[in-house]
């Protein structure tokens, strides 16, 4: 009877143990399925455009070509010297220059551009006054269209350039009294120049110019150069511009 009473009480005991596992193992499963336990690492859903660990790397650009600033529309910005030769060399002195240049360049040799310029000279000499030094006793402002032409499609790049230019003279009383006249007059833009490119920067030196029909002073006209009314004086302009071509 005792031995039975002992098989009841094991019998009793593995049943509840065997209850009391099942129960730690549902409760387990449960625990990982919420992200609890140990060593477990929450899963977050990723973008839909991430690309996948193994997907290589984007392509990079092609290089740009070392001549693709020969091409496009061009901004320069720029100052120098301006001056007169002939029979004003020793009546005007040089001065400073300004200019602003819009170019198209459809290929890497050929150019047009508009450009604007100005400048003014004080007078020099015997028709200088007291105090006259620096003083601009001529201004000019001009507009001007031309077409370029280079030697090649090189990264230093030497260029021609030719055009017509209008520009308008102001001048002060004293310039005044000693025959030097406001006006509106025309001139040619001749000569040539080089071009390169430093950091991305480009840098431009040019210019020649031949008026015609020009009021400024005695002897602007009564010549004639190339079929145009010219004179006894020629203007050369020196500047280096500075800008980019996009």
């Amino acid at each position: 009877m005792r031995r039975w009473v002992l098989l009841v009480a094991v019998a009793s005991a593995a049943a509840v143990r065997a209850e009391d596992g099942e129960e730690r193992g549902v409760a387990g499963r449960v625990l990982l399925a919420q992200g609890v336990g140990y060593g477990f690492q929450q899963r977050y859903p990723l973008p839909s455009d991430t690309p996948p660990m193994n997907a290589p790397p984007a392509p990079r650009p092609p290089p740009e070509p070392p001549d693709a600033w020969l091409e496009g529309v061009s901004v320069l910005l720029g100052g120098g010297v301006e001056g007169y030769t002939g029979s004003l060399s020793s009546r005007v002195a040089l001065g400073p220059a300004w200019t602003f240049i819009l170019g198209l360049h459809p290929t890497s040799v050929f150019g047009i551009e508009l450009a604007y310029q100005g400048a003014f000279q004080s007078l020099k000499g015997a028709n200088a006054g007291p105090g006259t030094s620096g003083r601009a006793d001529i201004v000019r402002h001009a507009g001007q269209a031309d077409v370029t032409f280079a030697f090649g499609a090189w990264q230093v790049q030497p260029f021609v350039l030719a055009g017509v230019g209008i520009n308008h003279y102001s001048v002060s009383d004293e310039a005044r009294s000693v025959g030097f006249s406001d006006g509106t007059g025309g001139y040619v833009p001749v000569g040539g120049g080089i071009r390169f490119r430093v950091r991305s920067v480009i840098v431009d030196l040019r210019g020649w110019q031949l008026p015609f029909s020009d009021p400024l002073a005695p002897g602007g006209t009564g010549q004639d150069t190339l079929g145009l009314d010219t004179g006894s004086y020629r203007r050369w302009n020196a500047s280096l511009s500075i800008g980019g071509t996009f």
